[in-house]
């Protein structure tokens, strides 16, 4: 998918999220994860993960339809599934990973490179310490809140590992989805900060929640359009 293309989606996305429907863009970006997923034959390795991430967003649909319609009272049933959906989205991404490992086309990380990671991998655990410093975990809420921090750190920090090892691929294309999974789980882990920080929405959270949903769901749709285009015969 070119570039103009893929941000096209992304203000699409996001848009909807905003200003028509969150739950209907929700719906779409399960869509675009379960397309990436079929978009691999049955024995493609990385099948399994968009289908983990796929059923990850659809439990989070569920939960959110379930909020808007009313029926749950405690909100127990919406927050567990929460908490599965996150487990399930950072299994997805560690899958990826595991996907290129065993390729044998991971690249070493130069020294520079090294330092970065460390620095990165530093401030991520830095955040999450904030977060889990800030709960005090006496409600299934600050749990949620807490097994997110944990999975977005580990869905952000894999993703921008994926995506130093597949930029060279393809002119970078093979790296759309990873940087898209990226601002995915770096937006949501400043959502988390913010649940953390002030427990009532503030005017940040709505622009912070639209992005990383569009990101996250176009992710979906920029890979089954690398396979795709991955498939058309040779000219």
């Amino acid at each position: 998918m070119s570039t103009p293309r893929l941000l096209a989606l992304v203000l699409v996305l996001a848009g909807l999220h905003l200003g028509v429907d969150a739950l209907a863009a929700e719906v779409v970006g399960t869509f675009g994860a379960a397309l990436a997923a079929i978009s691999f034959g049955p024995g493609d390795p990385p099948r399994r993960p968009w289908l983990l991430r796929a059923v990850a967003l659809g439990l989070v649909v569920t939960a959110h339809a379930l909020q808007r319609l009313g029926l749950v009272t405690d909100h127990r049933l919406d927050y567990v599934l929460l908490i599965v959906a996150n487990v399930l989205g950072a299994l997805a991404l560690l899958g990826f990973l595991r996907v290129l490992r065993r390729s044998g086309l991971t690249v070493p990380l130069r020294p520079g490179e090294r330092v970065v990671a460390v620095l990165l991998a530093c401030a991520t655990l830095g955040v999450v310490a904030w977060i889990l410093a800030a709960l005090v975990l006496h409600s299934i809420r600050d749990v949620a809140v807490a097994v997110s921090t944990l999975c977005d750190a580990v869905v952000f920090t894999t993703a921008a590992l994926l995506l130093r090892h597949v930029l060279p691929m393809r002119g970078g294309l093979v790296a759309q989805p990873y940087l898209l999974l990226a601002v995915d789980g770096l937006c949501f882990l400043a959502l988390d900060l913010a649940h953390a920080l002030q427990p009532v929405p503030g005017p940040v959270f709505a622009p912070l929640s639209a992005l990383g949903h569009a990101t996250g769901g176009a992710a979906g749709f920029a890979q089954a359009a690398l396979v795709r285009r991955g498939a058309r015969p040779s000219r």
